[in-house]
């Protein structure tokens, strides 16, 4: 008997450090490898669950694949062997295995233990590809704008050269770079991460009451729930403190109630076997809940026939001020360096910051027309202001 495997699913992470700020819809060229600085990695439910849907998983250069076990449909689509027939979600963590990814990824340089980058097909962001980040923010003028954030504004992406506490009422080319459309990883896809366990302090209870917490995955169904029955000897209107155990879920994004009102959102991990996730992706198989264009199934007469997809991952090059030191005097007027901004007789720097490149399209002259190295990733030097804000972040390069 012929087992046949048909791919249901790529998962892809694009980084622009290896390709080049490309103008979409361009694709990664076929020699893209990421694998050696970024993996995905299948939870141990995630594995569980595609033992039992007989699917396969797959790691890629370009990050994953997910292959299903299936037989021909009588429409001539392929449908899976065992029939899809109740919501599911398969979650991967994101493992960074490169220490200077936060050097070149337009990232936060700040880390929080306390969060954690979130990716799910629920985002519904769609534009040259099916992202699984959520879609950047629209251009706000008087909005507060931090060095490095990302903007979507008339049919362009955005990136602020520099702190702004109110930014002006359309953006220019002095406080932004203007980008091809596109959509990437940005500090809103970075969410709260919850431990096994918390203390929610309610802030009145009465004798007699009842109080209901309940955890709701992003199937919609609830997987845990906790009555509280506040006792006869407590004192009318004071707080109490609650002990909620969330051992046994599965990592995931879950919205808690309190009688059936939200009050918190979250990333559920288990602090083993996340330590060391810089995200968690989630994917959903419900044709209820995820959009059309990033369906991967679909249901019919019994059967399920399988709708291939790729979904996106795009991390931003980190854009920084080349600067060029020099043990002994340049001998460089400002004449001689139209390009740069002279410090002092020993150095200079970039007007604007440059995207650091694997391999920049060209390399900077200096005042006699020769060629300068491009920065490495390993020496760069934010600073900050008083209010501790990185307001500019310096690639130093040593002649």
């Amino acid at each position: 008997m012929k087992v046949l495997y048909q791919k249901i699913l790529d998962l892809e992470i694009w980084h622009d450090y290896y390709l080049g700020q490309p103008n979409p819809p361009k694709l990664p060229a076929n020699d893209y490898d990421i694998s050696q600085m970024l993996a995905l990695v299948p939870t141990s439910e995630c594995l569980r669950i595609l033992r039992n849907l007989r699917w396969l998983f797959r790691p890629q250069s370009r990050g994953a694949s997910i292959y299903a076990h299936v037989e021909p449909g009588k429409s001539g689509d392929w449908q899976t062997l065992l029939p899809v027939n109740r919501p599911e979600r398969l979650t991967f963590w994101l493992l960074v295995r490169d220490r200077y990814f936060a050097n070149f990824t337009n990232l936060s340089l700040t880390t929080n233990r306390q969060q954690i980058y979130y990716f799910s097909n629920l985002w519904g962001n769609q534009g040259h590809a099916l992202f699984l980040t959520q879609p950047l923010p629209s251009y706000k003028p008087k909005s507060e704008y931090h060095l490095g954030q990302l903007v979507n504004h008339e049919g362009k992406t955005l990136e602020a050269w520099r702190y702004q506490a109110s930014a002006s009422v359309k953006p220019n080319n002095n406080d932004w770079d203007i980008l091809p459309q596109s959509q990437y990883v940005s500090e809103q896809d970075r969410l709260t991460k919850q431990g096994l366990s918390r203390i929610y302090t309610i802030p009145k209870a009465n004798p007699g009451e009842t109080w209901r917490f309940t955890l709701q995955d992003v199937n919609e169904q609830v997987t845990f729930a906790l009555d509280v029955k506040i006792g006869d000897n407590h004192q009318p209107g004071d707080a109490i403190a609650c002990n909620l155990n969330f051992t046994g879920q599965i990592p995931g994004f879950y919205k808690l109630s309190l009688n059936n009102r939200q009050i918190d959102k979250f990333v559920l991990c288990d602090p083993i076997t996340s330590s060391e996730a810089f995200a968690l992706v989630e994917i959903v198989l419900n044709q209820s809940l995820v959009p059309p264009a990033f369906t991967l199934l679909q249901n019919q007469d019994g059967n399920t026939l399988i709708k291939p997809k790729t979904y996106v991952i795009r991390c931003k090059n980190r854009a920084t001020r080349w600067r060029y030191r020099y043990e002994k005097p340049h001998g460089f007027n400002a004449a001689n360096l139209p390009n740069f901004e002279l410090i002092d007789a020993k150095t200079y720097v970039t007007k604007r910051p440059l995207g650091l490149r694997l391999q920049p399209d060209k390399l900077l002259t200096d005042g006699k027309d020769q060629y300068l190295p491009a920065p490495a990733i390993a020496l760069i030097k934010p600073e900050t202001d008083a209010q501790s804000r990185v307001t500019t972040i310096f690639s130093d390069i040593h002649l």
